[in-house]
């Protein structure tokens, strides 16, 4: 490894990096001591009073029942009357870390009534919802006074706080790989003072972006305004959670690496650095909420360290081939992208490597790859690591050859194959190659954003292996009408008995009021048996529920629901569901 960036490194330059770097490791190690497991997406259980119900007295407060523990940020949680004023007295201590509940005044007018929630799961992701109850002989509020009171910009928070994470994710990858790279590759002083440059300026933007997520995840968890979030009780909430946890990790380290490749510090404590920025990124997400945590864990080092190799190396190494001209040192730049190419074959077997097994833990099972909007999103991912490996080869094995054998005396020749070409010719071929060499490794780093946008994605999405019921309960939305669906899930989704609820929604998400009755035909798929008639009980607006053995063997089962909306007008969804073991 190259002992610094440029000539080498002074004592009191030495010196000062391992005074930050045992001040960032101590701050780490404090917030790693206070990181708890997580859990997945928390769902809500019960409500109290249920949605759209109708009450005779004013209840004494508003609970809710997730199935996992969450935590309620200030606000979180909140009742409105029909004129959109907030009228609950505050947050109550309900007992257990699954529950949350408000006070309400005992003099409550009838009228209509709207619940907000916004909690935080304890993978860090905010879920919300909304629902209404109605007090003595009123009418039922107003949807549109609904929908206004739960949209808190969400849309627009959920499109800037992907951005910001995208644009941070590849920040920092593109920050940290370089620093691996250089100190892996790159030999020439100014090669080496051009990829500081780019370093820091990459890690200058993972700063920023770091810094502008917070009050996004606030905004996203709370859905109050920015001057609202903003408030340093708000902040600290959102900073003591998981999310918050690889925040404060990431920025202490991002601030240290930049730090260091701007003074010109030793290689080694920057590599340090760069590893535990790029490491704070396990501190949250699904390596935190998904069995077996320590193969997701090691896994997840492996296949950040290596991405990061392989997307900054290849970036550094555009911008280290465009610095060169033909007629300057292509041989060497052929050179530069020879050692590369041995570097990013070692980082594409431990990237392969190490997704194969975080797809197991998440995926499970070849029907949850194609059934789900996470396998198939992975599936894209794939596709575009081939491509860019593909790419890859080609630059390899056609072009830098033939750039490289431009190194040959003027007029002499040079052996290829079974052919002898003139030293002119092997000039031309050296010259188209070179302008294709920099053509094909934009198009590879252009595939490898695509990459990391995608990786990006993937963060966010329910993981597949829990999204087709293999690890527990099965969920899904299918489509009944142009204005409803049908929410179906199967618990625990295991052959024998089994508890089905099934849910029809309206086009705010809510349970529709205009299904009259309503009942499921099972066929047991690989031997045809069925279909079997089950006849599920009435157990609120919108939800019917049983408790059946008809899904008695583990395999594929198609269910159908049909749903009467009157005496002349059926429905049908058809659902696939695996029924584990």
């Amino acid at each position: 490894m190259t002992r610094s960036w440029t000539s080498g490194a002074g004592r009191a330059t030495a010196r000062r990096g391992l005074a930050a770097l045992f001040a960032a490791t101590l701050a780490t190690l404090v917030l790693a001591a206070t990181a708890t497991p997580a859990l997945a997406h928390a769902s809500l259980v019960e409500a109290t009073p249920s949605d759209r119900s109708t009450l005779d007295d004013v209840p004494e407060q508003v609970t809710l029942q997730f199935d996992e523990p969450v935590t309620l940020p200030t606000g979180g949680l909140r009742v409105f009357d029909g004129d959109a004023n907030r009228i609950d007295d505050g947050e109550l201590d309900v007992g257990g870390p699954e529950t949350i509940g408000v006070a309400l005044p005992a003099d409550l007018p009838d009228g209509g009534y709207v619940v907000t929630y916004r909690v935080l799961s304890a993978d860090s992701h905010p879920v919300g919802g909304v629902y209404t109850f109605t007090i003595g002989e009123s009418a039922p509020i107003d949807d549109a006074v609904v929908a206004d009171l739960f949209a808190g910009g969400g849309q627009v928070v959920g499109i800037i706080g992907s951005a910001l994470r995208a644009i941070g994710y590849m920040a920092v990858l593109l920050a940290t790989g370089v620093v691996f790279i250089t100190a892996l590759i790159v030999r020439r002083p100014e090669d080496r003072r051009r990829a500081a440059r780019l370093s820091a300026r990459a890690a200058v933007v993972g700063i920023a972006a770091t810094i502008l997520a917070v009050p996004v995840q606030a905004i996203a968890v709370t859905g109050g305004g920015l001057l609202e979030v903003l408030r340093p009780a708000v902040l600290g909430e959102v900073l003591a959670s998981s999310f918050g946890q690889g925040t404060l990790v990431r920025l202490v380290w991002l601030i240290v690496l930049a730090v260091f490749v701007a003074r010109g510090a030793a290689l080694l404590p920057s590599a340090v650095a760069a590893a535990v920025a790029l490491g704070s990124f396990l501190l949250d997400g699904h390596q935190r909420s998904v069995e077996p945590m320590w193969l997701l864990m090691g896994s997840g080092i492996v296949h950040l360290g290596a991405g990061a190799v392989w997307f900054g190396g290849l970036v550094l190494l555009v911008l280290l081939v465009r610095s060169r001209s033909i007629d300057d040192d292509a041989v060497g730049a052929a050179r530069l992208v020879a050692r590369f190419s041995s570097v990013a074959l070692v980082s594409f077997i431990a990237v392969s490597l190490a997704g194969t097994a975080m797809s197991w833990a998440l995926v499970r099972t070849p029907n949850a790859l194609i059934t789900t909007t996470y396998g198939w999103t992975l599936m894209a991912k794939v596709g575009l690591v081939g491509l860019v490996v593909l790419v890859a080869l080609y630059n390899r094995q056609r072009l830098v050859p033939a750039i490289a054998a431009r190194a040959v005396p003027a007029g002499g020749s040079i052996d290829a194959g079974d052919e002898v070409v003139a030293a002119d010719a092997v000039v031309r071929r050296s010259r188209v190659a070179w302008q294709q060499l920099r053509t094909t490794l934009t198009i590879e780093v252009s595939l490898l954003f695509a990459v990391l946008a995608v990786t990006g994605a993937l963060v966010t999405i329910q993981p597949a292996a829990q999204a087709a019921g293999v690890t527990g309960a099965f969920q899904t939305v299918e489509v009944l009408t142009d204005d409803l669906d049908v929410e179906v899930t199967v618990d625990p989704n295991q052959a024998g008995l089994n508890a089905i609820h099934i849910y029809v929604l309206d086009e705010t998400g809510r349970p529709a009021t205009d299904v009259e009755d309503l009942y499921i035909d099972v066929t047991f798929v690989p031997e045809e048996i069925g279909p079997l008639r089950i006849e599920p009980f009435f157990a609120g607006t919108g939800h019917w529920t049983t408790n059946t053995e008809a899904l008695a063997f583990d395999g594929e089962w198609r269910l159908e629901v049909i749903a009467g909306l009157d005496r002349f007008t059926e429905e049908r969804a058809e659902i696939t569901v695996f029924v584990n073991r």
